[in-house]
């Protein structure tokens, strides 16, 4: 059994290496023929040294899983940069099929739905050369539309920009991921032609989706139907309940929502118990188990977890046809290479990360963690076994996402979890019965539906008990470092002795380098202008400027998110104006408690709507919403910086400020160009630091 672990973590020691290939590659500028040398190189090591050094023949190894995942992710990253960016900006005629629904909303004219649309071909806008098109690209269509259908739109295009703030969805490495490198605006419905349905598969899929949550629907309601959809293949939160997906994130419940491994593995158990039931041989129950699988992976959009788990489930069905031990290490570190050698840019995905680290917390930590819970009876055992060996390898990735740990996750996990797999068990089980018999499907549904509502409910009640969450912001480097240096520390005794001293300096280091005492935040949130002041207990004052032409729930999608990974979560004032100033401040109260007074600091900032002349003589970081006003020649020269806002296509008068800024060498930051810019304390010296650059501008001291 000893040697069997330790080939389980040889196998996941692998891919983490190959995983740190594609990251390093992510942050290295270095052509792909340099990685294959490497890789090369490392095989000839690997034959030369195969009986001569242990040592240089386990460092050949992980030199050849390092550079083939850094050469992968570079091919990757060149096959995007070839797609036609120079395209976007221009009004084009598109032609492609729509592939995703991403969202619904309302606008003046009606409702709108943002699609991703693979692109076959496209020409410029009064021109009549078609160009052949590649990639994906975001197109904004006017509702319905029918998914896998060919439609040739015309609009106006735009290439993709980002958020530069801590906080953020990854949505730079997603899009590369699904190679989307264009947004497209239809003009007006005229503008969208449908030329051909879709095809044959992709019709079979839709038409099976409509009969699953039309009989969903039809016996469980319009506040049920979507849950269980939900539950079994993903999607439908748009649908979902108000409120659900909150309750379900506060008790650590909500990646139940998300297809994981736990659904193809309760799928294979109801295929396994069906097949057996009705007398099927092996051959033809592993065969029926891998064709369900795929059915299952297609109906679920194949998301990345689902692969994975899929993969995960055909080798443990082969394993029980063959008669042969399967290691679940093993089938876990097939199963992740083979996905980021596929898709190396899943490296960077969350959905793929959390999957991956519960289930390799639960194959490593599994049975150690068991022993502690030995008094209890075996049922409350293994649940709470299961429970904490998932959360041991993600916690840190948790607070990094969302900035807070479930504490109540145990209960619910013990009390509700348990309800919802049974959920999942049956409505799979009808799932597969509609296709057989159809009032089966519906007595199976039935039985569903108070086990889903005792569920849910229960699930509310431990949400809303006080403390359901620990907020703590977003964790540094070091300090997940020093996590996982934790977790190596208390289950493998055999390095216990080596991890005490670098466990403790990283724990130094982070605690050093942790922020604190007053500080001013500006943030990236496009056309909006946002400026937080925060105080040393974490509170924090802001200053926001809404844009009639931004989304009107950015404070939601952006500023919160970026001010949660700051650590902020108490606001003292909140001055909002501009267009839609009384949602955002709503949002706002919703996201955050509202403390009494103002908090206690001085920072050298200054915060100005406009340039006004004359500029202060004292040295202040100043902060200007707009160039209005400002002749053209003056300069507060005096500043240790200025942070300006201007528009993202181009402004004469912001590139001429930003000469004269170069020319007094006064620093210049914009946070459309530069991303959050941060001003700070440290060592007695003022600092500044922006997204892009990780290291810091030390500024005239004051």
């Amino acid at each position: 059994m000893i040697k069997k672990v330790k080939l389980e973590w040889v196998s996941l020691s692998l891919v983490l290496v190959l995983a740190g290939g594609i990251i390093l590659a992510d942050e290295l500028s270095v052509s792909t023929i340099f990685w294959l040398s490497l890789f090369l190189l490392s095989l000839l090591g690997l034959f030369f040294f195969r009986s001569r050094n242990r040592g240089v023949l386990a460092l050949c190894l992980f030199l050849a899983a390092l550079s083939l995942g850094a050469g992968r992710l570079q091919s990757e990253a060149d096959r995007y940069e070839a797609l036609p960016h120079q395209a976007a900006g221009a009004k084009l005629t598109v032609e492609g099929s729509l592939q995703e629904r991403r969202s619904t909303y309302v606008t003046e004219k009606g409702p709108v739905g943002r699609y991703v649309m693979q692109v076959w071909c496209y020409a410029y806008a009064g021109e009549e050369d078609v160009l052949p098109g590649k990639g994906f690209a975001y197109v904004t269509l006017p509702e319905p539309q029918v998914l896998s259908s060919t439609v040739v739109v015309t609009g106006d295009s735009r290439p993709l920009t980002y958020y530069k703030n801590d906080g953020m969805y990854d949505a730079l490495h997603r899009d590369r991921e699904k190679a989307i490198w264009l947004r497209l605006f239809a003009d007006d419905g005229k503008k969208v032609a449908v030329t051909a349905p879709p095809g044959r598969w992709a019709a079979f899929l839709q038409d099976l989706r409509q009969a699953l949550t039309g009989r969903y629907e039809a016996v469980l309601g319009e506040n049920y139907a979507p849950v269980l959809s939900s539950l079994l293949f993903g999607g439908h939160y748009e649908e979902l309940p108000p409120g659900l997906l909150d309750s379900f994130s506060a008790t650590g419940l909500i990646h139940i929502l998300s297809v994981s491994g736990s659904h193809v593995a309760l799928l294979l158990a109801v295929i396994q118990l069906m097949g057996r039931a009705l007398g099927v041989r092996p051959r033809g129950l592993f065969c029926m188990s891998v064709g369900f699988v795929f059915l299952y992976g297609a109906l679920s959009d194949f998301s990345s977890p689902v692969v994975r788990a899929s993969l995960m489930g055909s080798i443990s069905a082969l394993s029980l046809t063959a008669r042969r031990e399967y290691l679940a290490g093993h089938a876990l570190a097939l199963a992740m290479a083979g996905m980021l050698l596929y898709s190396p840019y899943l490296c960077f995905d969350l959905s793929f990360r959390l999957s991956c680290g519960a289930s390799a917390g639960i194959i490593l930590f599994q049975r150690p963690i068991s022993a502690w819970f030995a008094g209890f009876p075996s049922f409350l055992r293994d649940c709470l076994t299961v429970c904490v060996a998932a959360q041991v390898l993600v916690v840190p990735l948790l607070f990094s996402a969302f900035f807070s740990f479930p504490v109540y996750s145990l209960v619910a996990n013990v009390l509700v979890a348990p309800v919802l797999d049974l959920v999942m068990v049956l409505g799979l089980l009808a799932s597969v019965l509609s296709l057989l018999w159809g009032s089966g499907a519906d007595g199976v549904l039935w039985g569903i539906k108070p086990l889903m509502a005792l569920a849910l409910k229960g699930n509310a009640f431990i949400a809303a008990l006080p403390g359901s969450r620990f907020w703590a912001g977003q964790p540094s480097k070091w300090t997940c470092l020093a996590w996982y240096l934790a977790v190596a520390f208390v289950f493998c005794p055999a390095v216990r002795r080596r991890m005490g001293p670098p466990l403790l300096v990283c724990l130094v280091v982070a605690w050093f380098l942790h922020p604190s005492g007053p500080s001013v935040l500006v943030l990236d949130a496009g056309r909006d202008r946002v400026t937080a002041v925060i105080y040393e207990d974490k509170s924090a004052d802001i200053w926001y400027n809404k844009s009639r032409f931004a989304n009107p729930d950015q404070a939601a999608v952006v500023v919160t998110p970026a001010l949660r990974a700051h650590g902020i979560f108490r606001l003292r004032q909140c001055r909002v104006d501009g267009n839609g100033a009384d949602h955002t401040l709503a949002l706002l109260r919703r996201d955050f408690t509202f403390l009494p007074g103002k908090g206690e600091g001085d920072v050298p900032f200054r915060c100005l709507p406009s340039v006004s002349l004359p500029f202060p003589r004292e040295s202040l970081c100043l902060e200007f919403r707009s160039l209005r006003g400002w002749n053209g020649r003056d300069f507060p020269v005096s500043a240790m910086a200025v942070i300006v806002y201007g528009l993202r296509r181009g402004d004469e008068a912001l590139a001429e400020w930003g000469e004269t800024a170069a020319g007094y060498g006064v620093p210049c930051f914009l946070p459309g160009r530069d991303g959050q810019i941060r001003l700070y304390r440290r060592r007695g010296q003022w600092r500044i630091s922006t997204f892009n650059e990780e290291q810091s501008w030390n500024i005239r001291n004051i």
